[in-house]
């Protein structure tokens, strides 16, 4: 069986890839968890994870899909571009990419002309440097909250990208993505 690759970086969030990460061990879908070497890597939480290969020992032939957490601050992961070559190679692939995670998707060049969710403002990603046609398609944090996207995710052809309190539901759709169907009860809802 394929893995999913979860790619973690600096101050990265873990509760919101905590439902996605039990799914697929209910599944019994392996996982592998990459981060640019093998130091330790501290989540936004203060947990302390130690990955288990580092960006170059990607073998794109063992996996059939990619989970991108959410961070405090992704900019150094975005400005990387060893990263973002690592999130090219699984591009046509099933991706979830959750709250931040998205820009690393859009920096790649993979969500051109796709809608996509991310808890960031058109205006900040503006500042970035990202054009008005790479953002005309974000459903931005302040978007959510005005005006919440009922499903609580988008689905773009094999990426499926939400907001940080939306997890659950995000995990379950880039479930169904790569082939398990669980119950929303399995997650409270």
């Amino acid at each position: 069986m394929k893995k999913t690759a979860v790619l973690i970086y600096d101050r990265f969030c873990s509760f919101e890839i905590a439902p996605a990460l039990e799914m697929l061990a209910m599944e019994q879908k392996p996982i592998s968890v990459f981060a640019k070497d093998l130091a330790p890597v501290k989540s936004e939480e203060g947990m302390t994870v130690l990955p288990e290969k580092k960006l170059s020992e990607l073998n794109i032939e063992e996996y059939d899909s990619l989970l991108l957490p959410g961070a405090m601050d992704i900019r150094e992961a975005v400005e990387d571009d060893e990263v973002v070559d690592f999130i090219r190679e699984f591009d046509g692939m099933p991706i979830g990419a959750i709250s931040i995670a998205p820009v690393l998707l859009l920096k790649a060049g993979m969500l051109d002309g796709k809608p996509f969710m991310a808890g960031i403002n058109k205006e900040e990603l503006s500042e970035e440097g990202f054009s008005e046609d790479a953002l005309a398609l974000l459903h931005g944090w302040d978007d959510n909250i005005k005006n919440p996207i009922p499903e609580g995710f988008l689905l773009s052809g094999n990426i499926v990208t939400s907001v940080s309190y939306n997890f659950v539901r995000w995990a379950l759709a880039f479930g169904k993505l790569i082939g398990i169907e669980l119950s929303p009860k399995n997650f409270g809802l």
